[in-house]
């Protein structure tokens, strides 16, 4: 009886080893995959970064007026803004 149990205890052991083996095998899969993913994902974003970049630079060059324009309203529009707020905060907060 005791040698019955002992052996059950050694099946069920290696089988849960087994099982424990497989189970890391297949996490690690899927670790690997998404680092994978991951890296490709990261030079997909910067492969379309730069070629935003470079479309911003030849729009800015084909355009250049209208960049200028656009530029300095921006800037104004900022300055103001920040005028603005500088003010308020010199009068006390009021």
């Amino acid at each position: 009886m005791q040698t019955e149990m002992l052996e059950k205890n050694i099946e069920v052991r290696d089988l849960l080893g087994a099982e424990v083996k497989r189970v890391k095998e297949a996490v690690a899969d899927a670790v690997d995959n998404c680092a994978v993913a991951a890296r490709r994902a990261v030079k997909e974003g910067r492969r379309a970064a730069e070629n935003l970049v470079d479309d911003a630079e030849y729009a800015v060059k084909q355009h250049s007026l209208s960049a200028l324009g656009v530029s300095f309203g921006i800037g104004m529009g900022l300055g103001a803004v920040i005028g603005v707020l500088l003010a308020h905060n010199g009068r006390g907060g009021r």
